[in-house]
């Protein structure tokens, strides 16, 4: 008996793994990530009593009911400085190609809820001291004395580092204690929690994500797609600065005994590119092929498009941007951009006057001052609700999340 069950035991572990795909679904006004079996190796993402939006099972749900689109616009010159004295006047919107009417226009001086997602896998356990550091750069150069923050890490896992508070000591603090983890990278998983907290904080704050990370993802069970979607129906905006890879490699291969001689890649990169970060950065990008093409399928599927940098993705499709990082002085430098950014952007509203056709919504922002170019996000999916709505009557909407508005 005792050696049938040794046996038993034995080929279970021995067994294949079998993969589990996950779609998304919509449930009740609510775009909804039905629970899939984890990863074999994978922990826990987080506590259901800490994160309302996230059951027992790690089902994750975005709740969305409005009418109004608004839309984040970064302005820049020629030399690529921020431009900050625009006026209403200068600017014309079309949704799907229709020209649209500017209800709201603003410089963005809310206050901000960020959420701080950082990778905490092995891959980059060299570099976990130079993450520790942004914590100050964060408080300091981008929430600033009204804005709140919650720290997320990941890596086989996804934790509630720091939950929202405007105390920059215990942010630091947070930031200060992350330790490396496992080897899988869960960062679409990470930003579907990201998100989920952010939908719950208060109106008239702006909703950012900024992650620190390779440009990665492996182990997660949440598509890119169905987290796309919910960021640009939440109007969150994501900046993303990206981890060399071939750095912490490099670092855990240096402190350890290697027949190579000093300055000889042991492992071949990718064609004949040398071995430096942006190089490694493109590896296995879209970066040949339409950015907007790949969002709207995404956004409009709710799957993965596993050729991309997941990096890239979320920046271009929230209309935020994504920042090489080789060493400690470029991510204090892309830190410090990104405040910079957030504080000089301007937030136009409108109501569209287009809902008569479903699916993807491309958002265009033009202006006739000359030699400047104009940053925003791509657009946002629009599928007809179930109940008759009329919003440009001014009539009270009753939207579920696939309505066709994003507001802060």
């Amino acid at each position: 008996m005792l050696r049938t069950a040794l046996l038993l035991f034995v080929c279970a572990l021995l067994s294949p793994l079998t993969p589990v795909s996950l779609s998304a679904q919509l449930v009740e006004g609510s775009l909804q990530s039905p629970a899939a079996e984890a990863p074999p190796d994978a922990g826990p993402v987080t506590d259901p009593d800490i994160d309302p939006d996230v059951d027992e099972d790690g089902q994750v749900s975005f709740f969305v009911e409005i009418e109004v689109v608004t839309v984040p616009v970064t302005v820049t010159d020629r030399f690529g400085e921020l431009v900050t004295d625009m006026n209403q006047s200068e600017f014309t919107i079309l949704d799907n190609g229709v020209a649209q009417k500017i209800e709201d226009f603003e410089l963005s001086w809310d206050p901000l809820s960020l959420a701080v997602l950082l990778e905490t896998s092995s891959r980059v356990e060299s570099v976990i001291p130079e993450i520790r550091s942004t914590g100050i750069l964060l408080t300091q150069l981008i929430l600033g004395a009204t804005g709140e923050a919650v720290v997320l890490t990941f890596d086989r896992e996804v934790r509630i580092a720091q939950g929202f508070t405007q105390n920059a000591e215990d942010i630091e603090s947070a930031i200060r204690a992350i330790v490396p983890g496992g080897d899988q990278v869960r960062l679409t998983d990470a930003m579907a929690r990201a998100i989920s907290l952010l939908q719950r904080r208060p109106q008239g704050r702006r909703k950012i994500i900024i992650v620190i990370s390779e440009a990665r993802d492996h182990g997660s069970s949440t598509h890119q797609g169905f987290v796309l979607r919910g960021a640009q129906q939440l109007g969150i905006s994501v900046y993303t600065v990206s981890l060399s890879t071939w750095k912490g490699v490099g670092r855990r291969l240096h402190s350890v005994s290697s027949p190579f001689p000093p300055g000889v890649v042991p492992m071949p990169m990718h064609g004949s590119q040398p071995p430096i970060p942006d190089a490694q950065t493109n590896w296995g990008t879209a970066a040949n092929i339409n950015m907007l093409e790949i969002i709207t399928e995404l956004v409009t599927s709710t799957k993965s498009f596993l050729g991309a940098n997941p990096l890239k993705l979320y920046s271009a499709g929230t209309g935020g941007m994504n920042f090489p990082s080789g060493d400690k002085a470029q991510m204090e430098q892309a830190l410090a951009q990104i405040g910079q950014e957030l504080r000089s952007q301007y937030l136009i509203s409108y109501r569209p006057n287009n809902l008569d056709r479903p699916g993807f919504h491309t958002i265009e922002i033009s202006v006739s001052r000359p030699n400047v170019r104009t940053r925003t996000r791509p657009g946002y999916m629009f599928t007809r609700s179930s109940r008759k709505t009329n919003v440009s009557s001014g009539q009270t909407s009753n939207l579920s999340e696939e309505a066709a508005s994003s507001q802060q």
